[in-house]
């Protein structure tokens, strides 16, 4: 994928993946400000966050988002802030995939990601990261705990890593017996921002959240389910 120079120009990250979110302004690929909503959620939060950053540190020049997978009403909060933001200063958006902006904040290594979805339901994706470089070997998907997916060969040379070691400790080992089994913690802007260059940027419009799976209404309307 192409790298975007930033040159000084300022890039505005944020995430809503857990229902909570961050955010972080970043100059030249220097961090200039991070915070976060210390578990309170988005849709209360999110635009003071913004609003304070924007404040303290001027009008960004570039945008970028975790748009997914993540919390059904954490990701429409973040892609409609972001979005307005867009819309209002005629800017693009970074859309960074959730996982793999995760392993791009723990650094080089091959990281096998998870992030549970639902009780019986998990996001997985493996990504080898070197420096500013991340590659996906086995891309973001949804699979249903009960079944061990089909994984890729580096996955057991790997480290688990992500909020799904503690919502469901026992699942790693079971999808890939003997796996290394790393932080358990979630994503931050910080990694969506260091992602945020190496993912073709979209105009506002363009931008929505990437559920990686139908949302729940959906698959309850499918099951019958009122």
């Amino acid at each position: 994928m192409a790298t975007v120079v930033y040159g000084s120009a300022m890039l505005l990250a944020c995430e809503t993946v857990a229902r909570t979110a961050s955010a972080c302004v970043m100059d030249a690929g220097r961090e200039l400000a991070y915070c976060d909503l210390a578990g309170g959620e988005s849709e209360q939060g999110l635009v003071a966050l913004l609003d304070g950053l924007i404040r303290a540190y001027g009008a960004p020049s570039a945008l970028a988002i975790a748009a997914g997978p993540g919390s059904f009403t954490g990701l429409r909060v973040g892609i409609s802030a972001l979005r307005t933001l867009a819309w209002l200063d005629n800017l693009t958006i970074h859309p960074v995939d959730s996982l793999a902006a995760r392993a791009v904040e723990a650094g080089d290594g091959v990281w096998w990601v998870l992030l549970p979805l639902k009780k019986d339901t998990t996001f997985h994706g493996l990504f080898a990261v070197t420096g500013s470089t991340v590659e996906t070997l086995q891309a973001t998907v949804a699979a249903a705990d009960a079944y061990a997916p089909v994984l890729h060969p580096d996955t057991a040379r790997a480290i688990a890593i992500g909020p799904a070691l503690t919502t469901k400790p026992q699942l790693a080992a079971q999808w890939c017996p003997g796996i290394a089994c790393g932080s358990p913690a979630g994503l931050t802007a910080r990694g969506v921002a260091r992602l945020a260059p190496s993912i073709a940027p979209v105009a506002w419009d363009r931008l929505l959240p990437d559920y990686h799976q139908e949302p729940a209404p959906v698959l309850q309307r499918r099951a019958g389910i009122s």
